[in-house]
Formats: C-alpha cells, structure tokens, sequence
C-alpha cells in the first residue's frame, strides 16, 4: 500500500466508512496486480508479456530426454542424489586442504590462512596483481587516442546507421511518427535497463518525468522489439570491415 493512502485508510477503518474512500482501495488493488504482474506471481493467460513463468521452463515430460545430455555437456550428476554426494566429497575434500593451511600456518603469519587468539578462521587480503610498466604506458598511450563519448551519443550515432530506434512501434499498433522526444525517451529507457539505474534515477538524471519514461517502457520497449533492434544491429555489425576480419562471434 503506498504510503500517502495509508493514512486516509486507516481513518476510514477506524470511523467504519470504508467505501468513502473506495477510490483508494481501488487504486490500492490495481497497483498490486501492477506489481504482481511485473515480478510475475501474477500472470495472464495467452500473454507473451505477462506469461506464466513455468512456460518459459521445460516441462517434465520434455525434460526427461534431454537431461542425459544436458548433464553430459555440464559436467553434472542427473540426480539429486548424486550431486549432494559429490558435493559432501568436494566439501570434505576442501576441508582437509583448509585443515592442513591452518596448521601450517604460523599465528603471526599475516600473509597465510590462519586462526588468530580466539580460534577465529583470518583471511588476508589479495594481493594486487603487478602489471609492466610498459603495459601501463600502452594502456595510457591507447585511452589517449580515443575520444571520450558518452553514452547516448554513441546511441544516437550507432541509430543514425542502422535505424534500430524504428523497431520500437507503439504496441497498439498504430503507425505513429516517432517524435524526437520519443526516440529521446526510449534512448533513455535503453540506457536504464542496460545499467539498472531505474525509472526513478533515470528521470532525475535525463530531466523527463517518472510517468513519461514509465509509458514509454509500457508502449515501445518491449521484448520483440528488443529482439528485433538487437538483430538489425548485429547484422550491421556482420559488415562491417573489421568484422570480416576477425570473422563472426561464436
């Protein structure tokens, strides 16, 4: 229950005049079912969206004979049984390779594994790994010859080639013109789902309003049409020279 009703709830409990506040209880309702749909404890039937999770899985009867392989390629047990099994051999195995750091260890050893006065199990950091100095200056000599780009800049260019900001339609599917302050906000919505900042902090940090990205992400950022912009993009990148060069990525 969002907290600026709550309190208008609890006075229409205590004075025993629920449905004078009916409004709230309904907008109560429909954000659960909003949030319910969304981490997926509640779906819709038919839904590609909305889906039940459980058909995104395997069902038994098509598990069954794909498990052997599975297993095979994994490297895992194909039952329960056998994987606690070795899992008690993997753990006792590391135990007694922990047992004999511990006794080797002296107590002043900073440097080691050790148990210090009260019996306590003392990890000491890692030590950091030392890279050349010629590597350093290559690194340096490299950042220094590439221009500093941010992160929608880039976007915009990489649309400018290849248009992938014309697969995200409105999903009512009506042919609308794209607006600049729709490519705008689904350039946002592209950067916030890729560096899980979030509706909130994406609207803070771009200037557009939480209601405007979140109908943004309701109408134009869906899968499908992810999957599509991500084709249109790596068949452009399939011919680009440089690809050619080092072939396609396995």
């Amino acid at each position: 229950m969002p907290a600026k009703y709550a309190d208008y709830l609890a006075k229409a409990r205590k004075s025993e005049q629920d449905t004078a506040f009916r409004h709230f209880w309904e907008l109560c309702a429909i954000l659960c079912l909003r949030d319910g749909l969304r981490s997926g404890d509640v779906f819709v039937p038919g839904s590609r969206r909305y889906a039940d999770p459980a058909t995104y899985l395997y069902t038994p009867e098509q598990w069954a004979p794909r498990r052997a392989e599975y297993c095979r390629l994994v490297g895992k047990p194909p039952t329960a049984a056998e994987a606690l099994e070795k899992g008690k051999e993997e753990l006792h195995a590391a135990l007694e390779e922990l047992e004999k750091t511990l006794v080797g260890a002296a107590p002043d050893d900073t440097g080691m594994v050790r148990l210090d006065e009260d019996e306590h199990v003392m990890v000491p950091p890692l030590s950091a790994e030392d890279v050349p100095t010629e590597a350093k200056a290559l690194k340096d000599e490299l950042a220094g010859m590439l221009p500093f780009a941010p992160i929608a800049s880039l976007l915009i260019e990489l649309d400018a080639r290849t248009h992938f900001l014309d697969c995200f339609t409105h999903a009512g599917g009506r042919k609308l013109a794209t607006s600049t302050e729709t490519e705008r906000n689904i350039l946002a919505m592209l950067i916030a789902m890729s560096t899980n900042l979030g509706l909130a902090r994406m609207s803070e940090a771009w200037g557009v309003s939480y209601d405007v990205l979140a109908w943004t992400m309701e109408w134009y950022v869906r899968e499908e049409a992810l999957r599509e912009a991500n084709t249109v993009i790596v068949n452009h990148h399939y011919g680009l020279e440089l690809a050619k060069v080092f072939g396609a990525a396995p």
